[in-house]
């Protein structure tokens, strides 16, 4: 995926809360900035070197929002809305070895009733697979690591994908890891019990958990690998 954007250079001088923070240009006034994950937020340190993209709504009053970190070690990709055309591209050019079977993929819209699933991937006899994208950033040692917090919204995205299983349909969760400093994924009972016990039942129940990481520069962004998942 190219990236068109002009971007600009700045430097986190702190946190406001966590989707918004304030930054230093390059020529010294401070802005702030929108930042669309808390998870990515909290990455957000004073000092850390940002990549940052203008808001084309005139209206808005937050006039610059996230896309890159730059960390000594790795390049991340902070914005999360590019995730659904990553997917579909790697598709397209064959690169996610778990979906290889599938031959059509198509977006879910709005009004179909299925709000938890992003794409209906579709084999050629007919099967489906209905597939939800989400990121995670948190990393430990060389570990992108899930889930890293509650998130109610993924709860919800649970019982569709229940309820679709029970009409034949496959289900997964497809993990993307946006950084460069990542070697596998780890599932981890540390930093939230609950949400970690949903998720083993989940996979106990049927629901697929596949990971694949990116290759990063400031111009484009693609998926490249599978990565494994330690439990």
């Amino acid at each position: 995926m190219e990236l068109t954007a002009q971007l600009q250079k700045a430097v986190v001088v702190k946190r406001q809360n966590g989707l918004i923070l304030d930054a230093r240009l390059e020529d010294g006034s401070v802005v702030a900035v929108f930042c669309a994950s808390a998870e990515v937020s909290a990455l957000c340190v004073p000092g850390i070197s940002l990549f940052l993209k203008k808001i084309r709504q005139p209206q808005s009053r937050i006039k610059y929002e996230l896309e890159f970190i730059k960390l000594p070690e790795a390049l991340i990709l902070a914005n999360p809305s590019y995730r659904r055309h990553l997917f579909r591209e790697a598709f397209q050019k064959k690169v996610l070895e778990d979906f290889a079977t599938y031959a059509s993929c198509r977006r879910i819209e709005s009004g179909e009733g299925l709000n938890n699933v992003d794409f209906e991937l579709t084999a050629p006899d007919g099967s489906k697979c209905m597939v939800f994208i989400d990121t995670v950033y948190t990393k430990e040692g060389t570990s992108a690591v899930f889930p890293s917090k509650r998130n109610f919204f993924e709860f919800a995205m649970f019982e569709e994908m229940k309820k679709l299983r029970g009409r034949g349909m496959k289900t997964a969760v497809f993990i993307l890891v946006p950084r460069m400093d990542c070697l596998e994924a780890k599932f981890s009972w540390k930093f939230d019990p609950a949400a970690a016990a949903g998720i083993f039942e989940e996979a106990k129940n049927g629901l697929n958990f596949v990971c694949y990481g990116c290759n990063i520069d400031k111009k484009s962004v693609t998926i490249s690998k599978k990565m494994h998942i330690l439990y």
